[in-house]
């Protein structure tokens, strides 16, 4: 999952902590009967909507397109309304909603991860209130919510009123580092524990053969898309960090970052393509394609994207060892990288909405618990069969990974914490087939490594927690915008620009363009509120029931 600054997506109220404990109590709410009509209030008119959902290019030709295939039309047949969906481009989807919702095309049904895009559209009064419509007029939902009002808490904004829903999760993987341990027994080297020694094995994965064709065909490292979080993790260069009672942005740590990326650049260690790599397709095929010795991804690690990168990277290079390793230390000490918190905002109901009702159909029939198994496990007979302890059990997992391909995008209102442990992704594998063992024992690893109660976070306070900024922040905010080509300037310009240039320029745009006032009104938000459960490891252990 794509995550932003923490300066550019804080969207929520610290109702949030106080409403904590109540993620303790209770069961998910969520009837039995997914069919058309049966989990909402209203006339019996069906109604239609429209809704966005993601285009990441990889709905297989034969299964149709991405706005129009099996789960799309199971959705229109079994669902309470009809659904027109709009296909979102995952690697530009803020831009490509900006324009929507300027020229008045825009769904009404917006789903996205991006909690800056949703803050942004809030200010711009483009969101709906939810408060009365999901009083009023919702079943799930509003079951779900009542039974962990931290949905409620973390969907209002600053005028008091929710305009989001959310999911619940449990904390989980998010940012992850995997390398070729094979490489590092064939080049006689140890797992990297600092930053130093990472590039130290990043300059041997470029220059010593470590794929034995004789040709210097590899890299150290992915720089491009997400991959860039686990890097600024390593340095803390996440946004802001507490210091000395009081929150303060990350420029030091930016500084230190960008230097260590341009070494990386500068040497030749990672794609210098890397900046036109926008979704970071290419570097995940130079992974499985055995090109790169080391692979930085967002995505988690229990997730069925993440094994079947890892398969893939197997069917072409056989004798590939593979393991996540911690984040190694850095100057500012060792961190875990960014986590999946444990409430996520995902959706949104658009202002301008004809039939807000049908929209609040749609989404009770998505929080079901009939919908949300059907959207993880698929049908069954077709896709899974039930085993004796009650746990689908996939009838044939080479189908359902062409069938079931773009359900993850549409089950963005799961709340997978809910559904039990034979919803947990680990129990639909096999210890006794190889590969699918390897890879319980990496996901075993990642949340070892990654979820380290005795490590901070690098994200000490995660986007949802902070609160949303007003209207004329928000427009400060966006004059900053150009403050990350800076940082990028610095890493692929050489001698011409250094990453000291670049903070200077960053900092006197910041300070030019009114980021002060940001600051200040952080800080002021952290005063009042730095004795409360705040950061991301004051959650670590928080569970669902």
């Amino acid at each position: 999952m794509k995550r932003t600054s923490i300066y550019r997506t804080a969207n929520t109220g610290l109702a949030v902590m106080l409403a904590a404990g109540a993620l303790l109590a209770g069961c998910a709410g969520g009837g039995d009967a997914a069919k058309s009509g049966d989990n909402s209030k209203g006339d019996g008119k069906r109604g239609s909507i429209s809704s966005s959902l993601y285009d990441r290019g990889n709905v297989p030709v034969e299964e149709g397109t991405v706005d129009n295939n099996r789960w799309t039309k199971w959705l229109n047949e079994q669902g309470p309304v009809d659904v027109k969906f709009v296909p979102i481009p995952r690697a530009e989807s803020k831009q490509k909603f900006n324009v929507l919702f300027a020229s008045a095309g825009a769904p009404d049904l917006v789903f996205d991860y991006d909690s800056g895009l949703m803050n942004d559209l809030y200010v711009q009064k483009q969101l709906l209130p939810l408060d009365d419509l999901i009083q009023n007029n919702s079943t799930e939902y509003k079951k779900l919510a009542d039974q962990y009002p931290i949905l409620k808490e973390m969907g209002r904004k600053p005028d008091g009123k929710i305009y989001q829903f959310g999911r619940l999760l449990g904390m989980k993987t998010n940012d992850l580092l995997f390398i070729r341990k094979d490489w590092l027994k064939k080049l006689n080297l140890e797992i990297p524990k600092t930053t130093e020694e990472l590039y130290a094995v990043a300059k041997a994965f470029r220059e010593q053969d470590p794929d034995g064709n004789g040709v210097k065909d590899t890299y150290a490292i992915n720089l491009s898309y997400t991959a860039e979080n686990v890097v600024n993790a390593m340095f803390q260069n996440t946004g802001v960090f507490s210091k000395d009672g009081k929150l303060e942005k990350t420029w030091e740590q930016a500084r230190e970052a960008t230097a260590f990326k341009k070494r990386l650049f500068s040497e030749g260690l990672v794609d210098k393509d890397f900046l036109t790599d926008k979704n970071g397709e290419k570097a995940k095929q130079d992974w499985i394609n055995g090109k790169l010795g080391m692979y930085a991804q967002s995505s988690g690690a229990d997730q069925v994207s993440t094994f079947a990168i890892y398969q893939s990277l197997k069917k072409n290079v056989p004798d590939a060892e593979v393991i996540p390793i911690e984040l190694p230390k850095g100057p500012y000490g060792q961190f875990n990288p960014n986590p999946k918190f444990p409430v996520q905002l995902t959706a949104a109901i658009n202002a301008n909405t004809k039939d807000p009702k049908a929209a609040m159909k749609y989404i009770d029939f998505l929080v079901s618990k009939p919908t949300m198994n059907t959207l993880k496990n698929g049908l069954e007979g077709q896709h899974y069969k039930t085993d004796k302890d009650g746990c689908a059990q996939p009838i044939d997992k080479e189908k359902n990974k062409k069938e079931m391909v773009m359900t993850n995008d549409i089950a963005m209102l799961s709340s997978m914490a809910l559904m039990g442990k034979c919803e947990k992704y680990e129990i639909k594998l096999s210890p006794d087939i190889p590969q699918e063992k390897e890879f319980l024992t990496m996901i075993e690893t990642a949340d070892k490594i990654y979820l380290n109660p005795n490590l901070p976070f690098a994200t000490e306070y995660d986007s949802t927690i902070l609160p949303s900024l007003s209207a004329d922040l928000v427009v400060i905010n966006k004059n900053t915008d150009t403050i990350n080509d800076l940082w990028k300037k610095a890493i692929v310009s050489g001698d011409k620009y250094t990453p000291e240039q670049a903070m200077v320029e960053a900092k006197s745009l910041w300070e030019k363009s009114g980021g002060k006032q940001i600051d200040d009104f952080y800080n002021k938000w952290y005063q009042e509120n730095k004795n409360k459960p705040m950061r991301n490891n004051d959650f670590i252990k928080l569970k669902f029931d």
